[in-house]
């Protein structure tokens, strides 16, 4: 989706000449102003967005003729991880990189090629972004990813569906199930999951009292907590029977389709599931419901700075700093569907009027009460994948035991902390 940006080019001006310039910071070398006077400075971005954030690039650009910006889009976030990595090994980095909340980030660091984020950062600026959102990008103490697009899942449901059957929107996983069972039936279903199946595995096992990784960063994927949600799954598959086996990957397609009451998927989805439904049904947004606790998990993806030479560094905090500027997390977020990572978005006059345009847009951050992160930990990719696959043997096997099968990914993810350095 090409992007529109909210303020005019006297305001960027205005926005730009003063990133990375506040009083305070705890980088206290000159901005790109003073790199300037030793000629135009080139700096590499890597994407994950396939329109290469075009339409901020052209307006940072614009107001900052002595920086130039290459963006390369590296696929999806598991594409991006791969890329860095090798990168990090052939010492062929870009300046800027976009990497997703749960990919790498641990290794990335701690190969000393990416520099802490908060170091270019007033304690003023570091308080602005939203104080949730920064525990996913905080490792050994350090923050080193600033957020940028970021987001939670919510529930999407089928309003027309629902109400032919005279059924409320669902607050909690037993009602869930009960609302599902009274709508499943000739080729429709009450639940799913988008294809990120792990994303909205992790706040269930919030929601008994668990969690995945303890506090210490000792991994703890067989607990009583994370295996009573594999059973919810298999029982909603294979018991009460309201989620269809094995087609969590056409979830999205499905409940466009109007076969599908309820779907679990990031709120950053709305606006292109509404462009997907279109006039075929009413659709609606709810808060993930609650089990005994209501959480909900971060995702999305955040702006990180590789070393390199001092002017090319602030060069690159100045860009960071307009990606995550009130101004452009506001037009992003009304763009997409994307949270405002920063605070004052919330107070701009034109996403206070979208707000009270859209309640289903409303409805993912009033969610933003009940988050929750746990800290990154090198073993991420390795829980999210033992998850994808743990949930797709529940969905095979009515008789598979969940207890057998988390126990297997513990020693998995125990095994590999052994081995990482």
């Amino acid at each position: 989706m090409k992007k529109k940006v909210l303020v005019t080019m006297t305001a960027l001006l205005a926005i730009l000449s003063g990133c990375g310039e506040q009083q305070g910071s705890t980088n206290t070398q000159e901005t790109p102003k003073g790199a300037a006077a030793s000629g135009p400075i080139t700096l590499k971005l890597w994407s994950t967005e396939k329109d290469l954030l075009k339409g901020y690039m052209d307006a940072f650009q614009a107001a900052n003729s002595n920086i130039k910006i290459e963006v390369e889009f590296m696929g999806d976030y598991d594409e991006m991880a791969k890329k860095v990595q090798a990168g990090i090994v052939s010492n062929s980095l870009p300046n800027v990189v976009q990497l997703g909340q749960r990919h790498a980030i641990p290794q990335i660091a701690d190969s000393g090629k990416l520099l802490p984020i908060e170091s270019f950062m007033s304690k003023e600026e570091i308080a602005q972004i939203l104080p949730g959102f920064w525990q996913r990008y905080t490792y050994k103490d350090k923050k080193w990813v600033i957020p940028f697009q970021s987001s939670t899942p919510v529930m999407y449901y089928n309003k027309t569906m629902l109400e032919k059957q005279g059924l409320k929107v669902p607050d909690t996983w037993d009602e869930l199930i009960e609302a599902g069972k009274k709508v499943s039936g000739n080729g429709e279903w009450g639940l799913n999951l988008n294809s990120d199946s792990p994303w909205y595995f992790q706040p269930m096992v919030w929601n008994r009292g668990g969690q995945l990784i303890k506090a210490d960063g000792t991994p703890n994927v067989n607990s009583k907590e994370v295996v009573e949600t594999l059973k919810s799954i298999q029982d909603a598959v294979h018991t009460s029977k309201i989620m269809p086996q094995n087609q969590i990957k056409t979830s999205g397609e499905d409940f466009a389709a109007g076969k599908l009451a309820m779907l679990f998927r990031s709120g950053a989805s709305l606006a292109a599931l509404k462009k997907q439904i279109g006039n075929k049904f009413e659709i609606g947004v709810a808060f993930l419901p609650k089990v005994n606790q209501r959480w909900v998990p971060i995702g999305g993806n955040g702006l990180g700075i590789f070393k390199s030479d001092k002017a090319h560094e602030e060069a690159a905090w100045k860009l960071v700093s307009f990606l995550t500027s009130p101004e452009i997390t506001a037009q992003n977020s009304m763009s997409t569907g994307y949270i405002p990572v920063n605070k004052a978005a919330y107070e701009l006059p034109d996403f206070k009027q979208h707000l009270t345009k859209d309640p289903n847009f409303k409805v993912t951050i009033d969610q933003t009460q009940f988050l929750r992160a746990e800290g990154i930990h090198p073993a991420d990719a390795l829980i999210w994948s033992g998850i994808v696959n743990a949930i797709e043997t529940v969905h095979n096997d009515a008789k598979a035991d969940p207890q057998k099968v988390m126990d297997a990914l513990q020693s998995e993810v125990i095994n590999y902390m052994k081995s990482y350095k």
